[in-house]
């Protein structure tokens, strides 16, 4: 049995808990019972039961007195229990939550109550069902990390506007108003009980100016027409506290609705940079907000605040949720309201280091025990360290450590959080915090002078687009922020662009991008305001049309820019899949049923992300060519093997008994570029689906599984389409089923496939899916590519091909095309393609899917091919490859060079081509 000495460290400290001990003996053996036990909502409640008796027969003054009792219970035993060390801070911040959310669900339901038997119960006019008030918990509240001695910040709303149906009716309005008015006593008021929470409503809009209780609708209209950046910040922590007293009623509607207005309100896909201006503001506030009061307190040193200081919980706060801010549109998982598992979140996604991430999270449990400690002490709302050094030692002993030990502690803590706060936009990915914001914009004024002045010539192309530009509509119609915007960001623009290796291209190109992104003044803040971030985007596209024109489509990209050296490392695509897993679980309707359009939007954006780190890479000369292949393929893989994950749920039987559902027996086979790992920025998938299930329906499910994949990848949405798909690869073709058994693929393979389709097979391997299935078809293709074969009669067969190639790819110009003319880059695919048939049976290293380069030295140490003459088409087929990427990006529509380049190389494919396979 526990004795007194259980409060022993807690009575050294506490002056609150001396005196109710003092005076309640009672209370005090109850006490020392229950502090061995950890404080939850379960046991809470339990305590609340044996306080209040029947719920439904306690009047207002038993639940006053039972609340008020109750704080007491979970004030006293959380004191005890923290001091003696036998509460992590999570207990004690979730029981303070639980209670404060137990006291306003009783309080509502007992005004609520009362108030029906008057005037009635308000109903859902769309459900003809009693219609609850929608109470919010706010900051820590809605976080549910809620300190011992808080207020509680509440928001009240409801549904819909109406009137009530009883002998007094009144408007819904007035009845919620009256249910706040008449709640705030229950929970604030003091007697002789004390309290249980003060009760703050200024946060709701329009402050102590506004009604008590809001509509949904005029919520709604607020937040679109009045809601200000820093109240994104308060209501990022907005939680319905579940409330009830009408009996048959539900209020799912009502929270999804709110819901709806709240997450686009706090979290935006398009992170607006206009908003970057009103968070710095906001730090500002919080940097100045003690210093204030400070010295409205005669000169009190600001370090004394553990919330408020410098290196405090407010800065802590700050830097967490500007990053949920800036990222949480288009990273659904860091949407979350408690703080460290917001920090959670972050550190998993790889936005804050494991080491900050820990010793951020080090330090606010550390200052929210040592604020705990604080009000322990005269149970007060206090964050104010005491002078006194012997105080000081107390304070230390509470928290379980020497003085010198809890000293150094606090000053290592403080100094790490105040240097991550001042550069806390640096941490959110916003670039450099001191730089951030400061224009570098050159007089506005006469444009073409600058340009003259810049550029060094007149350009009246320059000139033309520039009038074009500004007499343009979209130009012509920007509001005047917007346009004050623009003026100050052309002259920089100019200025970027001549500090480019194409100036007066790098120009026209910048001028396109202004003209297509003007309409979205967030994308004029970001370029006018980050004057490094337009640099890098005039060296992007004097660089390649192609890559201006891709921003242009997807100037969702552009804010990548600021990241400049993440955005030049190598993609974890581990890390990614991983991330982009937890993000799209976290795209849910309000039912709890995927959200089909928000995910695949996610997946898009993670491809033009990637592709665009990629790209960003390709134009410094960080990639070559074949590396780049290796990676956008890899990409590709990933988004497929995501792509089964999500749509595999989708093709099951509805109304089947629910149960675990086992992964599908099913593989993605890759064929063409994807399969040889040679994919491009743009380049269409080749696939070809198999499975090998013994269930009844497994022909059926799995076309279904192959054609809902197909719409997936390939439907175009809002953010545009994630890949073209060919699926004519497969067995019989356009003919034949979307998705093919093993048996079936093996069948048609040994008895039915032509020689091009062999030939195809050569490039074809598992990409993802089961396994087993991958295991499998690797077995096949090795069986069928090992058959004995006439080498004259495939020469025959690979010659016709190569002319029907021809044939369907003219060329009527005076210049060389690289991929499909004679002696250029389908030659070389097809002379690897018909070693490998011809000779795989005698040389089965032939058979591995190791590219054509590779293949070529393969065959050479085999001996089925000259040495010099083998590394020669190798290095022509490089350079072509090289030059093939080159014109892609410059814009090119075809891969033609002039007829007079390339002799050498195209005369030494040519001679591979007739020693290998002749005319």
């Amino acid at each position: 049995m526990p004795t007194l000495d259980i409060l022993e460290p807690a009575l050294r400290w506490s002056g609150a808990l001396r005196r109710k001990t003092s005076a309640h003996a009672d209370f005090t053996q109850w006490l020392v019972q229950a502090v061995p036990q950890p404080v939850d909502a379960t046991l809470i409640h339990g305590w609340y039961a044996e306080l209040a008796g029947s719920a439904a027969a306690a009047d207002a003054a038993t639940i006053r007195r039972a609340l008020r009792q109750l704080r007491d219970r979970v004030f006293y035993t959380l004191l005890a229990r923290d001091i003696g060390g036998m509460a992590p801070l999570a207990e004690v911040v979730g029981a303070m939550s639980a209670l404060a959310d137990l006291a306003v669900g009783q309080a509502y339901r007992c005004v609520a109550t009362d108030l029906a038997q008057v005037h009635g119960v308000p109903l859902d006019p769309a459900t003809g069902r009693p219609q609850e008030m929608l109470i919010l918990g706010m900051g820590k509240l809605g976080g549910e990390e809620l300190n011992v001695s808080s207020d509680i910040d509440l928001i009240m709303l409801y549904g819909e506007e109406g009137e009530t149906g009883g002998r007094r009716k009144i408007s819904h309005h007035e009845f919620y108003g009256r249910l706040t008015q008449r709640m705030m006593p229950i929970l604030s008021d003091l007697d002789a009980h004390g309290q249980v929470f003060r009760t703050d409503l200024r946060l709701r809009p329009d402050g102590d100016s506004g009604p008590l209780a809001w509509s949904l609708d005029a919520l709604e209209s607020y937040l679109v027409t009045q809601g200000r950046e820093w109240e994104r910040y308060a209501w990022l922590k907005a939680r319905p506290i579940s409330c009830t007293a009408f009996e048959g009623s539900d209020s799912t509607r009502q929270i999804a609705q709110f819901e709806a207005l709240r997450t686009p309100f706090v979290y935006r896909k398009y992170f607006d940079f206009d908003a970057l201006a009103a968070l710095r503001a906001l730090r500002e506030r919080i940097r100045q907000d003690w210093q204030r009061r400070a010295l409205a307190r005669n000169g009190v040193d600001t370090t004394h605040n553990i919330k408020l200081g410098d290196g405090g919980i407010r800065e802590i706060e700050f830097v967490v949720q500007l990053t949920q801010l800036i990222r949480g549109g288009r990273m659904p998982s860091l949407q979350q309201r408690n703080l460290l598992e917001a920090l959670a979140r972050q550190k998993d996604a790889g936005i804050v280091s494991s080491d900050d991430a820990r010793r951020l999270e080090e330090a606010y449990i550390f200052l929210r025990r040592t604020e705990h400690m604080l009000q322990y002490r005269e149970d007060e709302q206090t964050h104010l360290l005491p002078a006194d050094p012997q105080l000081r030692a107390g304070l230390a002993a509470a928290m379980g450590m020497q003085a010198q030990e809890f000293e150094a502690a606090l000053q290592q803590h403080r100094g790490f959080v105040a240097q991550l706060f001042r550069n806390a936009f640096r941490t959110a990915g916003m670039g450099d915090d001191e730089s951030a914001c400061k224009s570098t914009s050159a007089d506005g004024g006469d444009l073409g002078t600058h340009i003259r002045s810049e550029l060094g010539a007149s350009s009246s192309t320059l000139d033309q687009r520039l009038e074009s530009l500004l007499d343009s509509h979209r130009i012509r119609s920007l509001p005047e922020t917007s346009r004050r915007r623009l003026e100050a960001l052309l002259p920089a623009a100019i200025s970027a662009a001549a500090r480019t290796s194409h100036p007066e291209q790098a120009a026209l190109r910048l001028f396109d991008l202004i003209e297509q992104v003007a309409q979205r003044s967030a994308y004029l803040a970001l370029l006018a305001e980050y004057p490094e971030t337009l640099a890098r985007l005039a060296r992007l596209v004097a660089a390649s049309p192609w890559a201006s024109q891709y921003l242009g489509h997807y100037p969702l990209l552009l804010d990548s820019l600021i990241e400049w050296r993440s955005l030049l490392e190598p993609p974890d695509f581990g890390q990614i899949a991983q991330q982009m897993r937890t993000d799209l679980d976290a795209c849910v309707l309000p039912n709890g049923r995927p959200d089909i359009e928000q995910q695949m939007n996610m997946m898009r954006d993670v491809q033009r992300q990637v592709s665009f780190q990629l790209l960003a890479q390709d134009l410094e000369g960080v990639l070559s060519v074949e590396k780049l292949a290796d990676q956008l393929s890899a990409l590709a893989d990933m988004l497929l093997a995501e792509t089964v994950h999500r749509v595999w749920p989708l093709v099951q039987r509805r109304g089947a008994a629910p149960q675990p559902l086992a992964p599908p027996k099913f593989a993605v086979i890759a064929y063409g570029k994807l399969g040889g790992k040679e994919i491009g920025y743009a380049s269409d998938l080749d696939l070809v689906f198999v499975f090998d299930d013994s269930r009844e329906d497994a022909t059926e499910i799995y076309a279904k599984l192959g054609q809902r994949m197909s719409t997936w990848l390939s439907t175009m949405t809002s953010s545009g389409r994630l890949y073209e798909v060919d699926l004519r690869l497969r067995p019989d073709g356009e003919a034949g089923l979307l998705a093919v058994s093993l048996d079936a693929f093996s069948q048609y393979q040994f008895k039915h496939a032509w020689a091009w389709e062999h030939q195809a097979l050569t490039r074809a391997r598992y990409a993802v899916g089961d396994a087993e299935v991958g295991r499998r078809f690797e077995q096949i293709r090795r069986e069928v590519l090992l058959l004995p074969r006439d080498p004259q009669e495939l020469k025959h067969e690979v010659q016709a091909m190569r002319d029907k190639i021809s044939a369907g790819h003219p060329n009527h110009s005076t210049e060389f095309d690289l991929k499909h003319d004679r002696g250029g880059m389908v030659d070389v695919e097809f002379v690897t393609q018909y070693l490998v048939l011809s000779q795989a049976c005698r040389h089965p290293e032939l058979l591995d899917n190791l590219g054509n380069i590779t293949l070529l030295r393969l065959a050479a140490q085999a001996g089925l091919v000259d040495s010099e003459l083998a590394a020669g088409a190798a290095d022509a087929y490089r350079v072509f490859r090289k030059l093939q990427h080159e014109l892609r990006l410059q814009g090119a529509e075809k891969a033609r060079v002039p007829a007079d380049s390339l002799g050498a190389a195209r005369a030494t494919v040519r001679r591979l081509w007739q020693a290998v396979i002749g005319d």
